[in-house]
């Protein structure tokens, strides 16, 4: 069984577009943006190669499969706190104590959410029953100069439940900035819950639209095993982008092996009753042996 480290990460071209800023709570932040129009994206296995950026940063290059064509979302976050808060790379940090939200009818929201039906054509094996598997980390950005892991025993109640929501300050597995509420779970290729799913999911919510960075700022997810190997996702099997602050094109970041790259999936502010999302699978689920 192949674990080690990067494994088939996607391939897809990302010319000319800026490292998606992170996620923003209470922000004073000055963006410049595109909103994005992205429809639904369905991304399907792909083997993936990455080149190092001269800002560290991973570029992929590749293909992405998609229903409709991509408008990315490029936003350069000026953090404009009084002591300069810079990630590594050209990531911003856009957390300050002001809120100053473009909260209106003219906000431009991009529900990426993807109804796929595309498989590697596999049979597989649920993640849980992967051999030799410890634990599961997801690896989230707020700020700061690298990703703040998560760890969860893969038969821990964060894993093996859905929470209802709205997810809050008391109903979360991970809580990013203020604002910013994660599920984790075992989940089919669309992200719908499944405790004897093949995929790992996580979805949430973000309440800050633009000038705030987008939510959902997820590096990486990693199987953990008793060798003491890791395994990242191999192929994004599907996701939602929603809002004016989202960037549809960043979702192959969670899969490029560098813990210095993000997705951001944006913001649900105009839409609480639908979730922020990345779902992920890997090889040892999908092509045990």
């Amino acid at each position: 069984m192949r674990r080690d480290l990067r494994l088939l990460p996607l391939v897809v071209t990302l010319l000319g577009a800026t490292l998606p800023a992170c996620s923003g709570d209470d922000s004073a932040t000055t963006a410049t943006t595109t909103a994005a129009t992205t429809a639904v994206t369905t991304a399907t296995t792909t083997t993936a190669g990455t080149t190092a950026d001269s800002g560290g940063e991973s570029t992929t290059t590749g293909g992405e499969s998609t229903s409709a064509s991509d408008t990315t979302t490029n936003a350069t976050a000026v953090d404009t706190d009084s002591a300069t808060d810079t990630s590594s790379g050209t990531d911003s940090d856009t957390d300050q104590g002001t809120d100053s939200d473009s909260d209106s009818a003219t906000d431009s929201t991009t529900d990426a959410d993807t109804d796929t039906d595309t498989d590697p054509g596999v049979e597989g094996i649920p993640v849980h029953d992967i051999p030799g598997l410890l634990s599961i980390t997801f690896w989230e950005r707020s700020g700061g100069d690298a990703p703040t892991p998560y760890t969860f025993e893969i038969w821990g109640s964060e894993l093996t439940n859905i929470l209802p929501d709205p997810l809050t300050d008391q109903s979360h597995d991970i809580k990013g900035v203020s604002t910013e509420f994660y599920d984790v779970y075992y989940s089919d290729i669309d992200g719908n819950f499944d405790v004897d799913g093949r995929y790992l999911t996580i979805a949430g919510a973000f309440g800050h639209a633009l000038p705030a960075g987008g939510g959902l700022n997820l590096a990486e997810i990693a199987l953990n095993y008793q060798d003491n190997s890791v395994e990242y996702g191999s192929y994004v099997a599907s996701f939602a982008a929603l809002g004016d602050n989202a960037a549809p094109d960043s979702a192959p970041k969670s899969i490029d092996g560098d813990l210095q790259t993000h997705t951001t999936m944006g913001n649900n502010k105009n839409e609480p009753d639908k979730r922020l999302r990345v779902t992920l699978g890997f090889e040892s689920s999908l092509m045990p042996g």
